[in-house]
């Protein structure tokens, strides 16, 4: 097990394995490196370097009573990729992931980062005047600020949104291992961290995006994210492109692991 020992002295958990150009994976809420990229770790390192870290508070990394925010999460990435020399990154951020994706961006500019790919995340969770592409399709600012009081009252509640992270929900023993694996993130921690989300907004930060950048969606069949929001995203980010993936709900690197694993060496190592 490899682990990078952050400037505040909190054990940062990745697995790395393969060799060539780096291919960074930052995963969801409550979701842990070696249990959720299992269906990809082995395919991708066969064509590059992948480095998965557990998000601090999450899986096999530190939990520490403080720094459960986005800008602290990026500085964590940022801590991650100067200890290992990476550059050249491909930079992919799921949900969660991709929230710190941008901030790292803002917070420390792209020299390490040669290209991005935002999956699964929308750049404001809550409901808004105007805003067409909230989480569930309807998401009350009320309710979005809310979740994380909820969640500490009962945290059986993430088990709905969690069913519905999948096109074909998940039952019996494998149900039981994933339910296992987000129970390694705290509560205090996943509410942090729900609250955190919930306050993000980078609807007008997209533009700012400069690095050459992939959209990984899963449309039109999310239960999570019901609305086209990747092809609005596209329209923010210059040049970006779009990859739609429609046999899946809010976890493609699951349900369509061959497709996410192709199209993310087509990124990594283009022909």
């Amino acid at each position: 097990m490899s682990y990078c020992h952050l400037s505040d002295g909190v054990p940062l958990y990745y697995r790395d394995q393969g060799a060539g150009r780096p291919l960074v994976l930052l995963n969801a809420l409550m979701f842990t490196a070696d249990y959720f990229w299992q269906k990809n770790l082995d395919a991708l390192a066969a064509g590059c370097r992948v480095i998965a870290p557990d998000l601090r508070g999450q899986g096999q990394s530190g939990k520490p009573n403080h720094g459960y925010t986005i800008p602290r999460l990026a500085a964590d990435l940022d801590e991650l990729l100067t200890q290992l020399e990476l550059d050249d990154v491909v930079l992919l951020g799921c949900s969660l992931g991709g929230f710190v994706s941008l901030q790292y961006l803002q917070d420390f500019g792209a020299g390490r980062v040669g290209s991005l790919v935002l999956m699964e995340m929308t750049p404001r969770l809550p409901s808004a005047p105007g805003w067409e592409h909230p989480t569930f399709g309807e998401f009350p600012e009320e309710a979005a600020k809310g979740y994380g009081n909820a969640l500490r009252a009962d945290r059986n509640i993430y088990n709905d949104f969690f069913q519905a992270a999948f096109l074909e929900p998940p039952s019996g023993q494998e149900l039981q291992d994933m339910i296992a694996q987000t129970y390694l993130t705290p509560t205090e921690v996943a509410a942090q961290l729900v609250d955190e989300m919930a306050a993000q907004d980078w609807r007008d930060g997209l533009g700012s995006v400069t690095v050459p950048t992939s959209l990984f969606y899963s449309f039109p069949n999310n239960r999570i994210l019901p609305t086209p929001v990747g092809q609005w995203i596209q329209q923010q980010i210059p040049g970006s492109e779009l990859v739609l993936f429609e046999n899946s709900s809010h976890s493609p690197f699951w349900e369509e692991a061959d497709k996410f694993n192709r199209e993310l060496l087509r990124i990594v190592a283009p022909a």
